[in-house]
């Protein structure tokens, strides 16, 4: 026999009613929704969305929009709002991108061909025009990991730019001074917002300890495996080194480390080492790499609430923007260097 709202509402201790505003994106207590969601995983509950569609307008089907599966970020925090809408009776339409404005476009146009009930764009560049189809249709729309600049619009986001700074500032407190970053598109024209809001916390946390910005230090790609192998290729035959790094996603992290590892430089030995997202490399690697860690679950879940709230017609409190606070992980790829032990030439630092 199939499970109902009754029995999900006997096993939480909670009235029927709140298991449906539950359902429905409503405000449940804290206490109240951690029972109704743990009733749920325990009884197996699949609302009937079919019956549930027929007594009202909704398809109960939410678009997600996003750069790559292939990105492990990406890909946990669709898993993780996928969860937290099945949960709610939603089935999710997922489109990639692949970092294209014309192909995130057509995505959403397609969505909006299934009359989806609202939409998350994750990562969106040129997220203007996805927002305006989204908003002739009427249909909500919540962005991820990214500020669209000039819109009132709902986002959820990490605050990159604190996170950065508490690594940054964890560097000079080790007695690191020639701090180098691998960043993204932040220094030109085409820069991202999430490698802006990024390199922001760097230079806000060299400029309160009165460090010096040495270009030589900088080195941008584009959030890639590849650039992150080149720009640490770069940044380590340049004439100023540094004694530390700070690399800013998980698929420069890797390319970096490659090329770290192909260049045989120690950590932390040699070059000490940090990176902002503390994925499965951070811990699995030797020594374990010091990490800035976004609080995945917590994003997919706010992101879902909003999403559901907007649906159900609430906007007292439009446009919502949630930053959310990161973690920091010490781990042991990073060298107290406050009794001086640098001394090499290659290490003074140039400035231009």
């Amino acid at each position: 026999m199939a499970v109902t709202i009754s029995d999900v509402a006997k096993e939480a201790n909670v009235a029927a009613s709140t298991i449906s505003k539950y359902m429905n994106g409503g405000s449940v207590r804290k206490r109240n929704k951690e029972a109704i969601e743990k009733a749920i995983h325990k009884l197996g509950y699949h609302p009937n969305t079919a019956a549930r569609g027929l007594r009202s307008s909704r398809t109960y089907t939410i678009g997600l929009v996003t750069d790559t599966l292939e990105n492990q970020y990406f890909a946990k925090i669709t898993g993780q709002i996928e969860r937290c809408l099945k949960e709610r009776g939603y089935t999710v339409f997922f489109c990639c991108h692949r970092n294209s404005p014309e192909k995130a476009q057509k995505a959403v146009e397609t969505l909006v061909g299934k009359q989806v009930d609202g939409i998350l764009l994750i990562s969106i560049a040129g997220g203007e025009a996805c927002i305006h189809i989204a908003r002739e249709a009427k249909i909500p729309i919540v962005s991820l990991d990214r500020e669209v600049r000039g819109e009132a619009v709902d986002y959820v986001m990490s605050n990159s730019a604190s996170g950065v700074y508490e690594a940054v500032e964890y560097l000079i407190q080790k007695g690191h001074e020639r701090i180098g970053i691998l960043t993204g598109r932040s220094l030109t024209n085409a820069g991202l917002f999430v490698a802006e809001e990024r390199f922001r916390g760097y230079i806000r946390a060299m400029e309160d300890y009165n460090l010096p910005i040495d270009r030589e230090l900088v080195s941008e790609g584009d959030f890639s495996f590849e650039s992150g192998y080149r720009c640490m290729m770069e940044l380590w035959n340049r004439k100023a080194r540094p004694t530390a790094v700070f690399v800013c996603n998980y698929n420069m992290c890797l390319g970096a480390i490659t090329a770290i590892h192909n260049l045989k430089i120690k950590i932390p030995e040699e070059l000490s080492f940090a990176t902002f997202d503390d994925l499965e490399f951070s811990v699995m690697t030797q020594p374990g790499l010091t990490a800035v860690r976004q609080k995945v679950e917590e994003i997919s879940k706010c992101a879902v609430e909003l999403i559901l709230k907007r649906i159900n017609g609430d906007y007292s409190d439009y446009p919502r923007k949630l930053k959310i606070k990161t973690v920091f992980k010490e781990r042991e790829s990073v060298k107290d260097v406050t009794k001086g032990e640098f001394n090499d030439e290659r290490y003074k630092t140039t400035m231009v």
